[in-house]
């Protein structure tokens, strides 16, 4: 009676199959990684055009001042900083006059949005409180002026980078809000940087 010899991997074979997995994986990751950071800055630009947009639609809808402005608690603005990674808030003001300012007791909030993980989202421009996005009833910018302000979205490559980076494999976005309330959404330049407007 002949038995049947089972055969499984040898040492050598499982080394080179392990090797070519790793080689792989090495040619694999950092493309993959480009996309996934890619993929962040697309959905975080067109989050901020969401909420820019819901904000001209209601001050134009209600017939009062709407406003955007960044907040790291989602009750009161953050006084001096532009940046709106750490989260923001919407809110329409009771006052049809001036530049709309916050007020927990006679204001109406309407959305407040938590801090983004891996992106910058920077404000620049505008009426010179690039933390502060205003409308009025007609859908033009408050204070504006005639400046336009941009919200500047980039990947960052770590949790402990403060700033992201517009790369050619990773190019970041911006917002950009015309005076007239006109919001849309492109690619920084390659010779952009992300801690100014784009060029």
């Amino acid at each position: 009676m002949s038995h049947a010899r089972t055969r499984g991997f040898s040492l050598v074979e499982l080394v080179v199959t392990v090797l070519v997995v790793a080689i792989l994986t090495a040619v694999a990751w950092p493309n993959f990684r480009d996309f996934m950071h890619r993929n962040t800055v697309t959905a975080q630009a067109n989050q901020v055009l969401a909420a820019l947009q819901y904000a001209r639609n209601e001050a134009v809808s209600r017939r009062y001042p709407s406003a955007l402005c960044g907040s790291t608690d989602g009750v009161s603005c953050t006084a001096g900083d532009t940046s709106f990674e750490n989260g923001w808030m919407i809110w329409r003001d009771s006052t049809l006059a001036g530049t709309p300012s916050y007020s927990s007791t006679k204001d109406e909030l309407l959305r407040v949005n938590a801090a983004q993980t891996g992106v910058s989202i920077r404000s620049f421009g505008g009426s010179g409180t690039a933390n502060l996005i205003a409308f009025d009833q007609r859908g033009a910018v408050i204070g504006a002026g005639g400046a336009v302000t941009n919200i500047v979205v980039c990947a960052k490559n770590s949790s402990s980078d403060l700033l992201g980076a517009n790369t050619q494999k990773v190019p970041g976005k911006y917002v950009r809000v015309d005076a007239s309330g006109r919001i849309t959404v492109q690619n920084l330049a390659t010779t952009d940087q992300c801690d100014g407007a784009p060029s």
